[in-house]
């Protein structure tokens, strides 16, 4: 398992070559921790270069977003293959991380700041008579 990574704009983005095998987790998941350790950067992008996500790989990728949500960053990431996204979508469900097609989107949408909703003004009710 080859795990490349490069700084797009401020941005972090961790390339995972090939999919994750049970024996590999821990060791992929100490270096995903590591490099972001190493770079502290405000958002992480990790990519998914395989068609097939194993349930390895998907508990890497959902320990690095508790990891980097503790550590007040965020963390995307993005599969190129329809059905890697869907399972990482439907794996991580409730967990808020982002999922997405292409590398640059995903970037650029970790640079983009989001901001809190807005609260809706309560409405008056007419008093009784």
């Amino acid at each position: 398992m080859v795990l490349t990574h490069t700084l797009d704009r401020g941005v972090l983005v961790v390339t995972l070559h090939g999919d994750v095998m049970i024996s590999d987790r821990a060791t992929v998941s100490q270096q995903l921790a590591e490099v972001v350790r190493s770079h502290l950067p405000r958002a992480v992008v990790i990519e998914l270069r395989t068609s097939v996500i194993s349930a390895a790989a998907l508990s890497a990728v959902l320990r690095a977003h508790r990891q980097c949500g503790q550590a007040g960053m965020t963390l995307s990431a993005v599969a190129t293959v329809a059905s890697a996204r869907r399972l990482l979508k439907a794996g991580t469900d409730g967990s808020g991380l982002r999922v997405f097609a292409r590398r640059a989107d995903a970037v650029t949408a970790a640079l983009t700041p989001t901001l809190p909703p807005t609260p809706t003004p309560p409405t008056a009710t007419p008093a009784p008579a």
